[in-house]
């Protein structure tokens, strides 16, 4: 962070205050000294208080803030503007418009006006119009340019508030204390340091001294920005890191789900086969089961053919015992008689 040195603001005097008779007594401890009527700023204390609000201007833009520098006086119109160019921030530097903050939307509507008249004119739509028209629309863009070209890139309330004179811009100071908007600024000694949060005490009327202050608030301004883009950078890398990550971890995830598909396919495939076997199994069973009937119906035939076979056979050997015995009982009846015969021969 630059610093500023008491050699460089006795240079621009910043020193100088106002006359002993316009001064105010809350500005008695910023005061060193009274010559020829004029009171003298401590620049000791001015150095520390410059350092304090360029810390406090760098950390608000590190976060992404806004800071709007004011300034409408003659002696600062010009510089408020360069330095606000070069830091890249908002500025007025022709008329506080009143409302500017409190009634920001209705200010809105006019810079969304300016930023609509700015694209016609580029876009030549003026050109089919009557001379009248063009001229009033000329009228009307630059009056809008006066006042509101330094915030037409504006969106939203900016987060504080650079003021080069208290007095000058009581307007601003009163609205942005309304909407508890920090402000710093420079404060003469003729200023109430009470109305400021981060005050710097110093010449607001010297040119070089309004340039010399401003120019540090720009570079602070500018430092911030630096270290917002900076943060705004990693933080990219770090989503982009993520998003790499998460990328990386959908593909895992999608490569074990498909891992775990392969497996579960192929214990699937186990078991189907598993099953298949068990079912093959038990239809050669069940068609074994149903084959062996018919093996018997076939062996059937062979072994009823051996059966009438044997069957013969065994009336054959029961008929010629039956036909022996008849035989053996013809004899013995044959013997009888022929007994009986004789007996009765003899008698």
């Amino acid at each position: 962070m630059s610093t500023v040195t008491m050699k460089e603001l006795l240079e621009a005097g910043a020193h100088f205050g106002h006359r002993r008779s316009a001064w105010n007594p809350k500005m008695k401890l910023y005061i060193y000294q009274e010559r020829n009527q004029i009171h003298i700023l401590d620049l000791s204390i001015t150095v520390k208080k410059i350092e304090e609000a360029c810390k406090f201007v760098r950390d608000l833009a590190a976060q992404g803030g806004a800071v709007l520098l004011v300034g409408t006086k003659q002696q600062a119109k010009k510089c408020v503007q360069e330095e606000a160019k070069r830091c890249g921030a908002s500025y007025i530097n022709n008329r506080w418009l009143g409302g500017f903050l409190t009634n920001f939307s209705t200010v809105k509507k006019r810079i969304d006006r300016l930023l609509e008249l700015e694209k016609q004119e580029v876009e030549g739509e003026w050109e089919v119009l009557s001379k009248k028209e063009e001229m009033g629309f000329r009228r009307e863009l630059e009056k809008l340019r006066r006042n509101l070209a330094g915030v037409k890139d504006i969106t939203t309330l900016p987060q504080a508030l650079f003021v080069t004179d208290l007095k000058i811009e009581e307007i601003a100071v009163r609205e942005a204390r309304r909407l508890v908007i920090p402000i710093v600024a420079i404060v003469d000694s003729n200023g109430d340091p009470s109305l400021v949060d981060y005050l710097i005490p110093a010449n607001d009327d010297a040119i070089k001294s309004i340039r010399l202050i401003t120019s540090k608030i720009a570079d602070a301004i500018l430092e911030g920005k630096t270290l917002w883009e900076k943060k705004q950078e990693v933080l990219e890398k770090e989503a982009e890191e993520e998003k790499i990550k998460e990328v990386e971890e959908e593909i895992t995830k999608e490569e074990l789900e498909v891992s775990g598909s392969d497996e579960i396919k192929a214990e699937k495939e186990k078991v189907t086969v598993k099953e298949k076997g068990e079912e093959e199994e038990l239809a050669t069973e069940h068609l074994q089961q149903e084959e062996k009937p018919e093996i018997e119906t076939r062996e059937e035939p062979e072994q009823k053919k051996k059966d009438a076979e044997k069957k013969p056979k065994a009336n054959e050997g029961q008929d010629l015992k039956k036909t022996a015995k008849a035989e053996k009982s013809k004899k013995e009846e044959t013997t009888g008689r022929m007994k009986k015969a004789k007996s009765e021969k003899d008698t």
